[in-house]
Formats: structure tokens, C-alpha cells, sequence
């Protein structure tokens, strides 16, 4: 479904309804414009501070999922205490 909007002063585009909707975008989102074929893609960004990035590079995420995993299949342990915990590193 197309969607049409006017280029405002200092060049404002108020994104239509239908497609904030669809999108679930809010105010204040950050969006990325890029330029493809003549077409102008507008595409939702999130930024991640440098110091978390890790954590949401996809090796990662796929480790966590894997322990989402086995958590749900009860593969895991409970340590009453660190020396619990260490005993078991050094085995």
C-alpha cells in the first residue's frame, strides 16, 4: 500500500500513520536514509554504546540462545557457594 507525504520547510517528511503503525515506529526513533536505484529506503536503526556491542554480535546471541536452550531442557546446576563453584572448575 502506497503511502504519500510532502516535503516540508528545511525539508521535513511527516512518515503517514499507516506506515508508523505497521512499522511500530515512535517518536524519537533513529532512522537510517539510503539511497538505492533512485529510491530513497528509510530503514529503523537501533545504536549500541561500543562497550555492549559484543553482546549483540550474532556469535553471541547464538550462544545465548543455546543457553536459553538448555536451561529449558533443565541442563544446568545450582552452587550453593563459590567453593562449590570452584571444586567443580577444577575438576
Amino acid at each position: 500500500m502506497a503511502a504519500i507525504a510532502k516535503i516540508a520547510r528545511h525539508y521535513q517528511v511527516v512518515i503517514p500513520r499507516e506506515i508508523r503503525t505497521r512499522s511500530n515506529l515512535k517518536e524519537g526513533d533513529l532512522i537510517s536514509f539510503e539511497e538505492r536505484d533512485g529510491e530513497i529506503i528509510m530503514i529503523p536503526v537501533n545504536v549500541v554504546k561500543k562497550d555492549q556491542a559484543y553482546f549483540w554480535s550474532p556469535k553471541w546471541q547464538n550462544e545465548i540462545r543455546e543457553s536459553e536452550a538448555e536451561i529449558k531442557k533443565g541442563k544446568y546446576k545450582v552452587y550453593r557457594g563459590r567453593a562449590e563453584l570452584r571444586k567443580d572448575f577444577e575438576k
